[in-house]
């Protein structure tokens, strides 16, 4: 059986640039993180933050 570990990455939608934002995917994913799912927060009606869940396996 399998244990995961997990990290939440958030990015501020309308402060981050597309490059910018692949970069950081790129680079959590080079350290073996792979994307479970994506959601977004509103905040005052408007959608801010994007939260990003990873896992990676773990070895016991």
């Amino acid at each position: 059986m399998s244990t995961w570990a997990y990290k939440r990455v958030t990015f501020d939608i309308f402060e981050i640039t597309e490059s910018d934002f692949e970069t950081k995917l790129n680079e959590v994913g080079a350290e073996g993180w792979e994307l479970v799912t994506c959601f977004d927060r509103e905040r005052g009606g408007n959608s801010k933050e994007c939260f990003f869940v990873f896992k990676r396996a773990v070895e016991v």
